[in-house]
């Protein structure tokens, strides 16, 4: 009977541990942060669409393939342009997207 006795408060105890454990390492419904991917996915899912779709408008940069990568905010660009200016103009075209905090150019010069 001794050995029965410890059954519940050992159950009980990792039922309990397991709700905290799954908040930890961020499985429980409200264990949300600033780096769950779950929240910050489609914000940088919108802005990669929005940079790009201001790509594809602007008469200078349209035809080019550059890589748009966002992640919390920031957005990266990739690639290889003609001229300092058409980075600059990229550049300027992606600070421009609202939402965008900071714009990290890996543009290339041809």
């Amino acid at each position: 009977m001794n050995g029965m006795g410890r059954v519940g408060p050992v159950l009980a105890a990792t039922l309990l541990l397991g709700g905290c454990i799954a908040a930890v390492i961020g499985q429980g419904p409200n264990s949300g942060t600033v780096n769950d991917s779950r929240y910050a996915n489609s914000a940088d899912e919108r802005l990669v669409r929005a940079v790009r779709e201001r790509f594809a408008a602007d008469a200078a940069l349209q035809g080019l393939v550059l890589e748009v990568r966002a992640q919390g905010g920031s957005v990266t660009l990739r690639g290889a342009v003609a001229s300092r200016t058409l980075v600059a103009r990229a550049v300027r075209i992606a600070r421009a997207v609202d939402g965008v905090v900071a714009v990290n150019n890996q543009l290339e010069v041809e």
